[in-house]
């Protein structure tokens, strides 16, 4: 049964044709124009590279571009603007690859302001900037693309692989993302998103959900990266996040060294296996977690980033999307989205992970070092809350405790739970001890007895 608020993404699926070769099914037959369902047509051969950008220049409404098995190598992005309907599609990835390593100016690889765009089955290969961006449109098809960089932790690489940004409408599905210095799997200020059974690894953060609204995150493998998977909302963005369902990933192995050059990933300890911070009603479940060394999860503030609020403040004029029912502070201009709300994790799997806190750079990853320090020796717990903006802490008793932001974790086998009192680490001389809170299962009160748990609005089963 297709999900109603995401039925409109069903119509994408339609217009796929016959599709190229991913790498998994080893398609025995070319993809020619034939294959394609769109008005107007144009064949790319092998290492004509003027041509197809030429060709992407030309573009009318409902056009496509087929790519022959081979290798272009470009002299700038391949662009694609203020035409809608166009389909970019190669052979396969590894088979038709668009080669961009020898580009002198900052450009991104392909480049898209486009509605009803569909590339599949090709790889983009050294960007400058981001490997594929696609910003402003809307009914996004993104299939069996690769993109990477051929310099394995190099701070010069491109920041993001898949890069749709303020887009309505996005499927993104059996695709691999590698060494990009920011993210390998962007959805950034998005509303409606399906990400299922892609591979990211080798990046800074593996699959990122940026600001952004009513995602299914689904069949993913996040490994080898600095941070698995992660959901968060950045200040000064108008999509306010909400509603996201990470469920049946593989997020395992995540202990890279942070490459990043600069921005908020570069705070990232290398050994996070997944974060959430400044986002709302986020569902985490049915994943595997395994040997990421700093901890599994942590459930963060927004403050923990910028502690100005004036900074997340963002005016009701500007919001865009659906805010409704939504627990945001506000006042009489706009809203704030700091806090963290209604996070349910719950049947997860977890093994062999908070061996060890990342200590690389006190200045860009304090938290590491925290951690290295409140635990010592220990297994550092495999899922941590900040406890930020509530309104009792104690480190013994469960009773003083409050969950004003309904963090509810479930007692699954391999679970352990610790809240640090972080809003005081820096205000108070208490002892180490009196700053964690590290209840046995089932972790009251944040197993959420009593409290009703508002779980992601997909619109249904």
């Amino acid at each position: 049964m297709v999900t109603p608020l995401l039925a409109p993404l069903a119509l994408l699926l339609a217009c796929t044709g016959k599709g190229a070769d991913t790498g998994e099914t080893g398609a025995t037959e070319p993809i020619t124009c034939a294959d394609v369902d769109r008005a107007n047509c144009v064949q790319i051969e092998d290492g004509d590279s003027q041509g197809l950008l030429d060709a992407a220049n030309l573009l009318e409404d409902d056009s496509a571009i087929v790519l022959a098995e081979g290798s272009w190598t470009l002299d700038n992005a391949v662009t694609i603007r203020s035409v809608n309907g166009i389909t970019l599609i190669g052979q396969g990835m590894g088979r038709s690859t668009l080669d961009f390593g020898g580009v002198a100016n900052q450009v991104n690889g392909v480049d898209v302001i486009a509605d009803d765009f569909h590339i599949e089955g090709l790889t983009i290969l050294d960007a400058p900037k981001d490997a594929l961006r696609i910003e402003d449109s809307s009914d996004i098809v993104i299939r069996g693309v690769e993109t990477t960089w051929t310099n394995e932790d190099d701070p010069a690489n491109g920041a993001y692989g898949l890069y749709p940004v303020q887009v309505q409408r996005v499927l993104m599905e059996d695709n691999v993302a590698s060494n990009a210095a920011d993210a390998g799997i962007y959805v950034g200020q998005c509303q409606h998103a399906i990400v299922r059974n892609n591979t990211a690894m080798g990046n800074v953060a593996g699959l990122e959900i940026e600001n952004t609204q009513f995602a299914d995150v689904y069949g993913n493998t996040v490994v080898d990266n600095t941070a698995g998977l992660v959901v968060f909302d950045l200040p000064g963005n108008p999509v306010i996040g909400r509603d996201v369902h990470i469920h049946d990933n593989v997020i395992t192995d995540n202990n890279r060294p942070n490459f990043a050059p600069g921005g908020t990933v570069a705070q990232i300890p290398a050994g996070t296996g997944t974060f959430v911070m400044a986002s709302r009603r986020v569902v985490i479940t049915g994943n595997t977690y395994a040997n990421n060394n700093t901890t599994d999860m942590a459930v963060l503030s927004g403050f923990v980033v910028e502690g100005d609020a004036s900074q997340w403040h963002t005016p009701t004029e500007d919001v865009v999307g659906d805010i409704s029912g939504l627990d945001l502070e506000s006042d009489d201009t706009g809203v704030f989205n700091y806090r963290t709300t209604d996070v349910w994790v719950h049947g997860n799997s977890h093994e062999g992970s908070g061996s060890e806190a990342d200590t690389s750079s006190f200045d860009q990853r304090p938290m590491g070092f925290l951690l290295a320090v409140l635990y010592g020796a220990e297994t550092i717990d495999t899922v941590l809350y900040d406890t930020i903006g509530e309104s009792s802490f104690h480190a013994t008793d469960p009773a003083q405790n409050s969950n004003d932001n309904r963090i509810c974790v479930g007692a699954d086998a391999g679970v352990s739970f610790a809240s640090l009192n972080l809003e005081v680490v820096s205000e108070e001389d208490l002892p180490l001890l009196e700053m964690v809170y590290r209840p046995e299962a089932p972790f009251s009160p944040f197993d959420c007895t009593g409290v009703e748990v508002i779980a992601p609005d997909l619109g249904g089963a």
